[in-house]
């Protein structure tokens, strides 16, 4: 089957955020690493659980389904920074971006801090399964990092629009 990993396309979609954040605009690939952000961005999208979260397995709901902190994190960060930058239209992923950090914050933060569904270390969607909020290795800090971007973002997305800078509609 194929192989729509949740962790791995957030490495990507998140090295995508950052390439499109610092490569100048006349840079010669720049238009190709966006029209990418873009597609992704709606792939991602369109995939996003109920909960706010995305599968381990993108693919397949099916074939591991459960929830998983990583991509979620990775994608929430790309999403958020796409809408501050006015790249992602903030109409069709606003919604999105707030269920998956609600999601998040209300599923996965323990009260210690640490983070719950993180998938352990792995190349592939069925490694370290089932993906679990308690578990070692699924309440490791693997995810903090992605977590905190996420954040970053979602708190500067915020701010603009408590600020008046951005309107909700």
């Amino acid at each position: 089957e194929d192989c729509y990993w949740s962790r791995g396309n957030g490495w990507v979609f998140a090295a995508l955020t950052r390439v499109l954040d610092i490569i100048p605009e006349n840079a010669p690939h720049r238009q190709e690493y966006l029209t990418t952000f873009k597609e992704m961005a709606a792939a991602i999208k369109a995939v996003q659980r109920d909960d706010g979260f995305w599968n381990v397995s993108l693919h397949d709901p099916d074939n591991f389904g459960g929830k998983e902190l990583s991509g979620t994190a990775f994608f929430t960060y790309g999403m958020a920074w796409g809408i501050n930058q006015g790249i992602l239209s903030k109409k069709d992923y606003l919604p999105v971006v707030v269920k998956a950090w609600n999601g998040m914050v209300n599923d996965s933060v323990h009260p210690n801090g640490f983070l719950g569904y993180v998938q352990g270390t792995g190349k592939q969607p069925s490694d370290s399964q089932p993906v679990t909020y308690d578990r070692v290795p699924n309440f490791e800090d693997y995810s903090l990092g992605a977590f905190l971007l996420a954040g970053s973002e979602v708190y500067q997305l915020a701010g603009r629009i408590s600020n008046g800078w951005m309107e909700l509609d």
